[in-house]
């Protein structure tokens, strides 16, 4: 009685068998799976790179970390578009596209013989069935794409995107997480792993410990120069300095640069800097219960705060700023001249209200700025005559408080070109609810070209300026600790962004 059941097994096997052989070639996926090269060795020259903040997941789907992005944006993953050092837009997937003159339609040119690292063809489908599942999952980033009204690829190497409303910054956000292109039909544990069309593949990940990258043997372009890319996370910038000291790392990117003294003086170590689109700032709190509503206290407090007390508080430096876009973003322009540093205006500004008017003012500051929050609070406190009560807390806890409204002044930073809408988006606890800057940026935002956008944007940025609910005080340096034998590294934005192909060994 046994054989029927056998037969009827082997029945459904072969069944299921010819089931899967149709799936995979009706998408157009190989017979036999290629394999995509993870978990596997080194194969070659490696360097070790250490880094300070290491991501808790691969997922880049849904983890929305400056520390995921740079270990795997550019080296494993890849986007429709591209950023070059300088945080300008350049080809990427797409060779290249068209926007048509009313900001509505966009046509990306797709490059030829691109293939993910299992073999498996990206063409316009892939880029399709990514957008979708990026935008109906709600994936971090792809709520920026609501506005497409249509995704239509008209042929393998062609794809279409039709929009509701002009949105001059979509090329921007597709050279993002929003942009990149996923093998949505391949079956991995993302939380470990990683499967893209880059030029390395994830050889091994160990969480909170080290993250190691194997040269991408498939890979469509350029090959990397190096068999593998080792990142190994430390806890702090001496435990960093320690291993470039010992050789046991060849390159370092310390976070709060409390070490770069001795970084500089360890033999063959250059300390590199670079620029950021991370800018440090005063929020001030423009809500209604805090005296900050009022425009003069906060240009008062404007006027108080020396910038250059931040940057020289900053081991790792950075450029002083007087507005919400920094130095490698799209419309930046030089506003340190607007509210500048002058403790006479300030004192006149502040003297508008009677000292009692002030009460108690909260400022709330990180641990490692306390030095130069005691310099805010003095200065804050001396012009408007009042106590400041400075408080020292964690970082998350500040983004806690400032997200509640339960401060008045709060050290904190705002860390990529896309935050440009911090200050209009219904839900950001820096919303500042002015119509000027408000008009100015739905103009900007309804471009329907780049040049309107920029003269908008900058109009924008000046208004912002003028009516201070932030005082803005630097854009970061980026800093790179590298021996002399190394080459090809990235000096810009490697806070979030560390493309590694072209690093090598001399």
């Amino acid at each position: 009685m046994w054989i029927p059941w056998v037969v009827f097994s082997l029945v459904s096997l072969i069944l299921l068998a010819l089931m899967w052989f149709g799936w995979q070639v009706m998408n157009g996926r190989p017979i036999i799976p290629s394999s995509i090269d993870s978990f596997m060795p080194i194969n070659g020259k490696a360097v070790t790179i250490g880094l300070r903040t290491a991501p808790k997941s691969l997922d880049i789907r849904n983890d929305n970390s400056d520390e995921l992005q740079q270990a795997l944006l550019e080296n494993v993953y890849e986007t429709l578009v591209n950023r070059d050092e300088n945080n300008e837009l350049k080809p990427g997937l797409a060779e290249s596209w068209n926007v048509s003159s009313d900001g509505l339609k966009y046509t990306f040119n797709l490059r030829h013989g691109v293939t993910f690292s299992n073999g498996v063809v990206l063409d316009s489908k892939a880029v399709l069935q990514s957008l979708k599942q990026g935008i109906t999952s709600r994936y971090p980033g792809y709520e920026a794409l609501e506005n497409i009204k249509l995704i239509d690829n008209t042929d393998a190497y062609t794809l279409k995107i039709a929009l509701n409303s002009p949105d001059p910054l979509l090329l921007r956000r597709l050279a993002g997480r929003a942009g990149i292109v996923y093998d949505t039909g391949a079956l991995i544990n993302y939380s470990n792993n990683a499967l893209g069309s880059g030029p390395f593949v994830v050889s091994s990940y160990k969480k909170d410990d080290s993250l190691v990258l194997r040269c991408n043997n498939k890979y469509w372009g350029t090959r990397a120069k190096l068999g593998g890319i080792i990142l190994k996370y430390f806890k702090d910038d001496a435990s960093l300095t320690n291993a470039m000291s010992s050789g046991s790392i060849q390159m370092a990117i310390p976070l709060d640069g409390a070490d770069n003294n001795r970084l500089a003086t360890l033999p063959q170590v250059s300390l590199v800097k670079g620029k950021s689109t991370r800018v440090q700032i005063v929020a001030f709190n423009n809500d209604i219960h805090s005296v900050f509503n009022e425009n003069w206290i906060r240009i008062a407090a404007s006027y108080a705060i020396d910038s250059k007390w931040a940057i020289d508080a900053d081991a790792n430096g950075g450029v002083q700023v007087g507005g919400p876009i920094d130095p490698l973003s799209p419309g930046y322009e030089d506003l340190t001249n607007v509210l500048p540093f002058d403790k006479v205006q300030a004192r006149k500004h502040f003297s508008y209200f009677y000292p009692r008017y002030y009460r108690t003012m909260v400022l709330l500051v990180p641990k490692n700025k306390v030095d130069l929050g005691k310099k805010i609070a003095d200065a804050v406190s001396s012009g408007a005559r009042a106590k400041v009560d400075l408080q020292i807390l964690d970082q998350s806890e500040i983004e806690n408080r400032i997200r509640d409204h339960k401060y008045d002044m709060a050290l904190s930073s705002i860390n990529h070109t896309l935050d440009i809408d911090t200050f209009v988006r219904i839900d950001s606890p820096y919303l500042f609810q002015k119509h000027d800057s408000q008009e100015a940026y739905s103009n900007a935002i309804s471009s329907p070209n780049v040049a309107g956008y920029l003269a908008n944007i900058k109009k924008y940025a000046r208004n912002l300026s003028e009516n201070a609910p932030i005082k803005w005080l630097y854009a970061k340096n980026s800093v790179v600790a590298v021996k002399s034998n190394i080459e090809g590294y990235p000096k810009n934005m490697t806070d979030q962004l560390l493309p590694l192909r072209d690093l090598n060994e001399k």
